[in-house]
């Protein structure tokens, strides 16, 4: 124990040692807590200037008594800032995500040294800042104001005006997204947006003119931050007049004096004021002409300035003339467009012709009104010699119920009360009266039940005839559907009645006209009675005629009708009538005959070239075509089996062998029979004869006819030998080059052969018989 007590004292001082060492080793100050070479902080654009935007994550304490000191590094566009002894980053300047007011991203970064031990130590960290957007920025229109011209006769739903855009700074996305929208105030509900998401304003509803002229909306564009932000603009709006309103006289009436004496070229006085109409659409304000709405006797004596409304006497009136007032009717209208004008009424009289009794200007008056005139339309105004007033009244006369498709107010204006008919009634008879009050009269809607007369000297009467004019509203119609005629007779004469078409109108002023329209319609015409009469038969190309029967009224405009019409003629009427069927562009029968003759003949000539073509192809077929050879002498031995006249002809055919048709079906080849080698007859043992090859089914029935080369006993060389004794067996057969047999060609037959005086000639049936 002595001898390791000495050892045992250093055991504290090694352990303090080792604990100092691992301190040392261990000491993280300066580094990121949790790992890590850089630092990144998400700061919103709108964070305010002094806000503490995040704390760094470096081990150590940064105090005045810490062991850890951290600087930023100096830059001129610094936008943070370190607190004093502490871990925090303090925003000193603005940020923006756009990059307008601030910078949109900062990168810094901060140095970290060491207090007390390893003091020499120091790290850089970088510092990342990245911005995010907030929503900081309004939509901006382009422009302030937007300024649109409508017209007046603008459809509903028309689109007036495109292009609006407001544009927001923020970044893509919500905060970006802009709605657009029509404030709520006067007018708000004429115009709206075709999208909240696309600047195009529709009409919404019909402008006037006359009634508005100029108006301004609100409009507003905004975001969808939350809250959204917006901005507001102002849309201001013209209406242009359209062509939508007719001239207007200043009056409703005129009256004029003839002046003494009453002589050619002087002008009328015109009263109240002088006749002037204006167009009521002022923003087009179109030039006005004027002129006579009839063309009546009491027209010829006045002549009407078509500028300005003057009137002027056209002849020197005496005294007798003109004795009763007239009235004459003037028409306004536009000089860009016709169907706008207005009508007055001009009563011209002498000026002694007022008397003081109650009496109309005029005691019959007559007038024309089309049917289609429509309901509460003034037909005419009835003139009196007194001022109109309150104590004037008219009332319409009973007469058979016509007065119930009139009625007259209390200016004597006579209105249409119920649609006019031409065909029901032309004419309208009825009496209208007049009185100052001072007689009684018993009315019921301005009719008179029963008059009673307290004072017979201040009322009048007026007979009115209304002459309907006929209007074309009907359609012609035929009594059928559809019309077929049949004409047995084959023989048939220019000018027989084939059959009867009828067609009638509703409109009683019309005459109806039926024409035939086709390809052959010039071979029929129709009579203004309706028969259909037979004209020309060379315009007839088929035995069956389809027209269509066409009825034409006189109305104006003309209306009209058709249907259909079947003709059927005999099969011989073409022939008996001298009228041969002819190529016609419509009528495509005689076409169709030609195309099917050529057809015909050219199958004609075909199936004649095939019947050329197999005939020749058979007589080729039953000719041979053998390759012969004659060998004279010496004698020959066939494959040491034949001998004998060698004057004997050796025939040989050539063969066609197929070539595999699934390799190459338009393929074939031939291949020439081997050609023998002749040699001369040897005195040598003969090998014993072969067995005859047993021929094929097929070749069976052509064996039999055969047999009788087979009765021709062949014999072998040597006359001592015997056809019966055995020999040993042939051994095999040696290979002969192929060549082409030729009866130029010498040489000898083979001695190891054995081959027939006749080799039997194949036909292509037999190559057929391979294939299948």
């Amino acid at each position: 124990m002595k001898t390791f007590r000495p050892y045992l004292s250093w055991i504290p001082f090694t352990f303090l040692l080792l604990l100092a060492q691992f301190a040392s080793a261990q000491d993280n100050r300066c580094f990121l807590i949790g790992g890590g070479s850089a630092e990144t902080f998400f700061v919103s654009e709108n964070a305010t200037v002094g806000s503490v935007i995040g704390v760094l994550r470096i081990a150590g304490d940064p105090s005045a008594d810490g062991d850890i000191t951290m600087r930023l590094e100096a830059s001129n566009e610094t936008v943070v800032s370190i607190d004093t002894h502490s871990k925090n980053l303090t925003l000193i300047k603005a940020l923006d995500k756009e990059g307008l007011t601030g910078p949109a991203q900062v990168m810094t970064r901060i140095t970290c040294e060491r207090r007390g031990p390893n003091a020499e130590l120091s790290l850089t960290i970088p510092v990342n800042i990245r911005v995010t957007d907030a929503n900081d920025n309004s939509p901006i229109f382009r422009n302030s104001t937007y300024f649109i011209n409508i017209s007046e006769s603008t459809i509903v739903g028309s689109v007036v005006l495109q292009g609006i855009q407001a544009l927001d700074a923020d970044q893509p996305g919500p905060y970006s997204t802009v709605q657009y929208s029509i404030l709520a105030g006067p007018y708000s509900d004429v115009l709206g947006f075709a999208s909240s998401l696309e600047g195009t304003l529709v009409l919404k509803k019909a402008v006037d003119y006359e009634t508005l002229k100029h108006f301004k909306i609100a409009i507003r564009a905004q975001d969808q931050g939350q809250p959204p932000l917006y901005t507001d603009a102002v849309v201001s709006i013209d209406i242009n007049d359209a062509d939508d309103q007719n001239p207007l006289f200043g009056q409703s009436r005129y009256w004029a004096h003839l002046p003494q004496p009453a002589q050619k070229g002087i002008g009328l006085e015109i009263r109240p004021e002088p006749m002037r109409a204006v167009d009521q659409d002022a923003g087009i304000n179109a030039s006005i002409r004027y002129a006579w709405n009839a063309g009546g006797a009491e027209y010829q004596d006045f002549f009407l300035d078509p500028l300005n409304g003057s009137v002027y006497l056209n002849r020197s009136l005496e005294d007798n003339e003109l004795v009763q007032p007239v009235i004459l009717v003037v028409k306004a209208h536009q000089v860009d467009n016709l169907d706008r004008y207005a009508l007055t009424t001009l009563t011209v009289s002498r000026s002694w012709s007022f008397s003081p009794q109650l009496q109309y200007l005029q005691r019959r008056y007559s007038v024309q009104v089309l049917e289609n005139v429509p309901v509460e339309t003034i037909i005419l105004a009835m003139a009196i010699n007194k001022p109109i007033d309150q104590t004037i009244r008219f009332v319409m006369e009973s007469h058979n119920g016509t007065d119930q498709a009139f009625s007259v107010d209390t200016m004597g204006e006579i209105k249409l009360e119920r649609a006019l008919d031409y065909e029901a009634q032309m004419t309208h008879h009825f009496v209208v009266w007049v009185t100052d009050g001072l007689t009684v009269l018993f009315t019921t809607s301005h009719r008179i039940i029963r008059l009673v007369t307290v004072k017979c000297l201040q009322n009048d009467t007026a007979t009115v005839e209304v002459t309907v004019l006929d209007v074309n509203d009907c359609d012609p119609r035929f009594d059928l559907a559809e019309y077929e005629f049949i004409v047995k007779e084959s023989a048939l004469p220019v000018g027989s009645i084939i059959g009867h078409i009828r067609a009638d109108d509703g409109d009683a002023a019309d005459r109806v006209t039926i024409q035939l329209k086709g390809p052959e319609s010039r071979a029929f015409n129709v009579h203004e009675n309706g028969d259909v009469i037979f004209s020309d038969p060379s315009a007839l190309n088929s035995t069956v005629i389809h027209l269509m029967a066409v009825a034409r009224d006189s109305g104006i405009p003309p209306r009209q009708t058709s249907v259909p019409v079947k003709i059927n003629l005999p099969v011989d009427f073409l022939m008996m009538n001298g009228s041969g069927i002819t190529l016609s562009t419509a009528d495509g029968s005689g076409l169709l005959l030609i195309i099917l003759g050529i057809l015909l003949g050219i199958l004609s000539l075909i199936i004649s070239g095939l019947a050329v073509y197999l005939c020749q192809y058979k007589r080729k077929k039953t000719q041979p075509s053998p390759l012969t050879v004659v060998q004279p002498q010496p004698k020959v031995s066939v494959g040491g089996l034949y001998s004998g006249d060698t004057s004997t002809p050796i025939t040989a055919t050539l063969r066609r062998i197929p070539i595999n048709p699934l390799a190459r079906p338009s393929c074939r080849r031939v291949v020439p029979i081997q050609s023998p080698t002749l040699s001369t007859v040897h005195n040598s043992p003969p090998p014993p004869p072969m067995p005859p090859p047993t021929p094929p089914p097929r070749q069976q029935q052509q064996q039999a006819a055969s047999n009788h080369h087979h009765n021709n006993k062949i014999s072998t060389s040597g006359s001592g030998s015997n056809n019966n004794e055995q020999s040993p067996p042939p051994g095999p057969c040696p290979h002969h080059p192929r060549t082409f047999l030729s009866s130029s060609q010498p040489g000898a037959w083979p001695t190891d052969a054995s081959l027939p005086r006749r080799i039997k000639k194949l036909s292509w049936e037999d190559e057929f018989n391979v294939f299948f």
